[in-house]
């Protein structure tokens, strides 16, 4: 039986072609794992970038640094308490927002060190993201106790470069299709700013409790906690543009794009593979509470196992497809 709901499947490039709404549900130890580098801690929030990928350890207070070819620990790089909010990567620094110390920290990967450390006041709860581009770093701020502020730095001093009002209890952050993107949780919208003007462009209508997001194919792409299912945003119109069941509704969760297709992480379900192009989900793998951050970059898919300390690489060639 299982053999059977293989063959229907098929590889991110040609599922768009597919007609079935059908998917595979499989237990998470059938993902094609080609490698666990232990951390150690609490492994979570990932990033791709410089050569490298990212890692923050909220229980050690560090960021660590892998090794994408070689699959090993590169450096361990100290920063303030309980790294939170993603990590952003600009062109030469690393940034991290910092629950419990309150700050932002800019890391020097050559020096493997802070080298710019700034106050801010964000939300403890920590889930959310930071955007970085070289015009600045860009987060929301909780000033208000309802995280309704979207604050623009200075990348070189730390000076704010601007404070704009945006929809309360948000917390992601994106760029994309020369716009901000902000997910606000408590009136379900993503808003559209201007990084230019600061003006908001656009407040869009998605499901209840948006939170991540992830940019490709032309879209942008939302996570919404409270039914699990991602929503496909049209920038051109600035409209919805379908919405996909993927069925992993609850706290904590992540989206990333990469290798045509859409890659989704939950409490309990570490993937859930959706091809880019179609909408269509492939397969989802279950049956596993400690994994729920991923990201695409090197040919690989990567996710942060906070419950064993762990971080899994895929290769995405592994997975099913038609012969």
């Amino acid at each position: 039986m299982l053999m059977t709901i293989l063959l229907l499947l098929a590889t991110c490039a040609t599922f768009g072609q597919e007609k079935t709404a059908e998917f595979a549900k499989l237990d998470a130890s059938a993902l094609p794992v080609s490698a666990r580098i232990h951390i150690g801690g609490d492994p979570d929030w990932l990033a791709i970038g410089l050569g490298s990928v990212w890692v923050s350890v909220p229980k050690n207070n560090e960021i660590v640094r892998i090794d994408p070819k070689h699959d090993v620990v590169q450096a361990r790089i100290p920063v303030d308490q309980e790294p939170c909010y993603g990590i952003g990567i600009g062109r030469t620094r690393v940034w991290v927002l910092n629950c419990k110390s309150q700050t932002l920290t800019r890391i020097d990967p050559e020096k493997k060190n802070v080298d710019l450390r700034i106050p801010v006041s964000i939300a403890d709860h920590g889930e959310g993201s930071i955007a970085v581009d070289d015009a600045g770093v860009w987060f929301v701020g909780n000033e208000d106790t309802h995280s309704s502020t979207l604050v623009h730095i200075d990348p070189n001093d730390g000076g704010v470069l601007r404070k704009i009002p945006v929809g309360p209890e948000s917390a992601v952050v994106n760029l994309g299709f020369g716009s901000v993107w902000v997910t606000s949780s408590g009136d379900h919208k993503v808003y559209r700013v201007d990084p230019k003007s600061g003006n908001i462009v656009a407040r869009i209508d998605v499901a209840a409790k948006p939170r991540f997001t992830a940019i490709g194919a032309g879209s942008v792409w939302v996570l919404s906690q409270a039914d699990g299912s991602v929503t496909r945003i049209n920038p051109a119109t600035n409209s919805v543009q379908s919405v996909i069941n993927a069925g992993v509704p609850g706290a904590g969760g992540d989206i990333a794009t990469g290798g045509s297709c859409i890659w989704v992480a939950a409490a309990g379900t570490p993937l859930t593979r959706i091809f880019l192009q179609s909408g269509k989900i492939a397969d989802q793998y279950g049956n596993y509470k400690g994994a729920d951050a991923i990201r695409f970059g090197f040919n690989s898919v990567w996710i942060s196992d906070h419950g064993k300390g762990d971080v899994w690489k895929i290769d995405p060639e592994k997975l099913p497809k038609l012969p």
